[in-house]
């Protein structure tokens, strides 16, 4: 995952586009800590739910969605958090990501989260990313 999007970011630089991220590898401890300052036992008024430790947990206003502890993306090293994700950076992520193994878990809806993208090419990689490692194998290292 890391080395995809060392590629993608490369691929974004050279469309004149910077793709920072603000997060990857999240340890479980640091998944729990933001779980538990995100999410509440009383209704919230977007209504967005986690259950965790069969309960119901509520997102509380004003934060953007979390996974639950031990079920995030963040955790397995598959999850990229981009930063200011909109306008042409988005726009760069919606087409070209899954050239490079990412897609989004929740693409549209209230629980969407367009800075959010996930390695899913496996080992193997795609061709996007074979085809950046042959003209720059550092990207590899």
């Amino acid at each position: 995952a890391a080395i995809a999007f060392r590629c993608l970011a490369l691929s974004a630089y050279f469309h004149g586009i910077s793709l920072d991220q603000v997060g990857a590898y999240r340890t479980l401890a640091q998944q729990l800590a933001m779980f538990k300052q995100r999410y509440s036992l009383t209704p919230q008024g977007r209504n967005i739910t986690r259950k965790w430790n069969h309960q119901v947990y509520y997102l509380r206003d004003g934060f953007a969605p979390s996974s639950t502890p031990g079920q995030s993306n963040h955790g397995w090293g598959l999850a990229v958090d981009i930063k200011n994700c909109s306008g042409a950076r988005l726009d760069f992520l919606l087409a070209n990501a899954a050239k490079f193994g990412f897609s989004w878990e929740i693409k549209s809806g209230p629980q969407a989260e367009a800075w959010h993208i996930r390695y899913v090419a496996g080992d193997a990689g795609t061709r996007g990313i074979r085809n950046a490692l042959k003209v720059f194998p550092e990207l590899g290292a």
